[in-house]
């Protein structure tokens, strides 16, 4: 019940595509949702992490629906190495009355091995969130 509610935060994102449980049996993947009273008292709704280590071969994949979801963002910072998306960081559109963001952070460009990706819901104003992300 917990794992469907906080998937459909994301609804209506392409990333949403990238949370419905085919990265779940692989080793390197790790998903995390947090919702309710645990993140309340960061003034978010939904926190819902996916990250990938050693899967430089799912860059292309997750990029893409990042840069489709990037289109309708009303605010964003990037970073591009080799052509490639190295970190994003969108405001998203309001839903539900709530601010929306998302990130996005690709470690294989910077002799890394991890892909990260990270929704966001809730109150918290985009300082905040930047602040609570570094």
């Amino acid at each position: 019940m917990i794992v469907a509610t906080a998937a459909s935060a994301q609804k209506g994102l392409n990333v949403d595509n990238i949370f419905d449980g085919r990265y779940r049996d692989n080793k390197g993947a790790v998903e995390t949702i947090i919702r309710g009273e645990a993140i309340r008292k960061y003034d978010l709704s939904t926190y819902h992490s996916l990250t990938l280590a050693d899967m430089p071969d799912a860059a292309d994949y997750i990029e893409s629906l990042i840069r489709k979801d990037e289109a309708d963002a009303l605010t964003r910072e990037v970073n591009y190495r080799d052509g490639k998306l190295y970190y994003g960081f969108y405001r998203l559109k309001n839903r539900n009355g709530l601010r929306r963001y998302l990130f996005y952070l690709n470690q294989h460009l910077n002799k890394g091995n991890k892909i990260m990706v990270i929704y966001l819901d809730g109150n918290a104003t985009t300082e905040y969130v930047k602040k609570m992300l570094k």
